[in-house]
């Protein structure tokens, strides 16, 4: 071959060898680097998640895993979730995203559910799961608490197809909460919670029925939520620990001083923000009750009260106990206290103060007429009364309407 002939021959060996492989790597790299290519990433992150996503630079160091710096997810023009680095990671066919820190806008939690409901639960399909963790949840515009070692598992071929579980709080002692979700289309779909000892008042968010109960009441139990409508389907069963009387009941009968109670929940059933069905006991010992309340009890109640001497304001008791069982609106009420004649509901050290009535079925609504004074036997039209009796059930009503949880 000829001299010349080889010189060209060489010459492109190393062009097409190392020139051109090098151009196009340094081209690659470049175009990686770019704001075309974060362009299509988001746009690809927004169409996946359903939230317009940005974020200032990425990388990918290996097929298989990607790190993203400062992701934020906007809703309406807001960030409604922001990262500062979020990892991804294809392994066993699952994709495992994980976050040490996460902020979250608390006002777009309604639409960050939907936006899980339309863009992940309802659409998603395929066998690739899903499972994010991230060390600490921050919430922006409300002062709740955080959630830590946060970790949500999503299996779209399997039932509940999302899991999680966080501590509620700063400490590691804090409270644990569960969840589960299961979106079976033969069935309403099924959201259960479950918790060891969460402030009611952080529950009341989904249940309002817990408001009000004390600064230390707390829940131990689940919960489950009918996804159904506006209105979800509840049922309770679990334990209302440390909750105040005073707090609890506020009615104007002067309850100071009423004491602590445990109300043990077997099962509550709410349906568009009433109580269709209820049974447990309340329990509670060394507290004090209003005379007049007392009165009232006997009057819309019919409970048998031993009759208190007329000088005492408050009568001191050492025992309450009442079972009860709330069925459409139609309510019956037992005493249980211990070491007393059977039908004791509230009983002193060595006598009982109020026996259980002779009438076994009594409206539920009757409650706040004991609780809120007025005029007539009927409820009272007081706003604290109306605040009460509005998630009683009216038996007449109650027999109109079905109940999917019971």
């Amino acid at each position: 071959m000829h001299e010349s002939t080889r010189r060209l021959l060489c010459r492109v060996a190393f062009l097409l060898g190392c020139v051109v492989p090098t151009v196009c790597t340094l081209s690659w790299i470049t175009y990686r680097q770019s704001s075309w290519a974060i362009e299509a990433i988001e746009h690809e992150l927004s169409q996946t998640i359903g939230l317009k996503c940005q974020i200032a630079r990425y990388y990918n160091p290996k097929p298989t895993k990607w790190i993203f710096e400062d992701v934020h997810m906007e809703r309406a023009g807001q960030d409604a979730v922001v990262f500062p680095v979020l990892k991804a990671e294809l392994v066993n066919n699952t994709w495992q995203l994980s976050a040490d820190q996460a902020e979250v806008d608390w006002a777009s939690r309604n639409r960050l559910w939907e936006t899980i409901q339309e863009g992940i639960l309802l659409k998603r399909s395929g066998t690739q799961s899903l499972e994010l963790s991230v060390t600490e949840v921050r919430f922006r515009g409300e002062t709740q608490p955080p959630l830590r070692h946060l970790s949500i598992a999503h299996d779209p071929a399997k039932q509940p197809a999302l899991s999680g579980i966080a501590k509620v709080g700063n400490t590691e002692d804090s409270p644990t909460l569960q969840l589960t979700l299961e979106t079976d289309t033969a069935s309403p779909w099924k959201l259960q919670l479950k918790t060891d000892r969460l402030l009611t008042d952080r529950l009341a968010l989904a249940v309002p029925q817990l408001a009000g109960l004390g600064p230390d009441a707390y829940y131990e139990g689940q919960m489950t939520f009918e996804l159904i409508g506006e209105t979800p389907n509840i049922e309770l069963q679990g334990n209302v620990r440390q909750m105040d009387l005073e707090s609890a009941l506020a009615s104007k009968f002067g309850l100071h001083g009423a004491g602590g109670a445990d109300l043990y929940l077997q099962s509550v059933v709410i349906r568009q923000s009433t109580v269709h069905w209820a049974r447990g006991v309340l329990v509670s010992k060394n507290g004090q009750v209003s005379r007049r309340l007392l009165s009232r009890a006997a009057q819309h109640l019919r409970l048998r009260v031993v009759p208190p001497s007329q000088s005492e304001d408050l009568i001191a008791y050492h025992d309450l106990a009442i079972g009860f069982h709330d069925d459409a609106g139609r309510m019956t009420l037992s005493g249980l206290c211990d070491n007393m004649p059977q039908g004791t509901m509230l009983a002193g050290l060595e006598h009982p103060l109020v026996m259980e009535s002779l009438v076994g079925i009594l409206p539920a609504t009757n409650l706040a007429s004991v609780f809120y004074e007025d005029q007539t036997p009927s409820v009272p039209a007081s706003q604290q009364a109306v605040d009460m009796a509005r998630w009683l059930t009216v038996p007449q009503l109650a027999e109109r309407s079905g109940n999917t949880l019971r």
